[in-house]
């Protein structure tokens, strides 16, 4: 909602009952949204697919923003994802987000940070994809890095001097992607 803008659209892919509580959430808040909430799976049923049935044009330039879903996802479902944006959206931007490589194996040596993740798994959210070396899967995917950052360097610079409440945002990153 706060991205909005006249003469751009907006969807969003979830599923089906976290749509509906957005939607029952906004409405209980008097917030209107301009977006077109599809319901769907979208590596199952594939991104453009489900985009396209709801109005979406790959010709048109966009910005994917794919939050908080890379690390319950294999690396060939991200793959599949970055792939099929890759091949069929000729002028994209895509930001999204990822863990390290050592959080997803419950390797950082951080009692906090493993516990954080288990209590994920343990409500049947477990994470799988983590991620150490970005340029690698850009390349993979014949994509380039526009951006990379970790949490912690955005507390650093924007918070200079205030402790991390935990070393989980030194393996907690976002990126943006475009096609090579």
């Amino acid at each position: 909602m706060r991205k909005q803008s006249d003469g751009v659209a907006y969807f969003e892919i979830d599923d089906a009952n976290n749509l509906s509580f957005k939607q029952v959430r906004l409405a209980e808040s008097g917030i209107g949204a301009t977006i077109k909430f599809i319901p769907g799976d979208y590596v199952a049923d594939g991104v453009l697919p489900l985009l396209e049935a709801n109005g979406f044009k790959c010709d048109v330039p966009t910005f994917f923003i794919w939050e908080g879903n890379t690390m319950y996802l294999t690396r060939d479902a991200v793959m599949k994802v970055l792939t099929e944006l890759r091949e069929r959206v000729p002028a994209f931007r895509l930001s999204f987000d990822y863990m390290s490589e050592e959080v997803i194996a419950y390797a950082t040596g951080d009692r906090g940070t493993s516990g954080f993740v288990e209590r994920f798994a343990a409500m049947g959210a477990p994470w799988h994809f983590g991620l150490n070396d970005l340029g690698a899967l850009a390349e993979e995917a014949a994509m380039s890095v526009v951006d990379a950052v970790t949490a912690a360097e955005l507390h650093r610079a924007y918070w200079p001097g205030r402790p991390l409440a935990s070393i989980i945002y030194e393996h907690y990153s976002l990126c943006t992607l475009e096609p090579a």
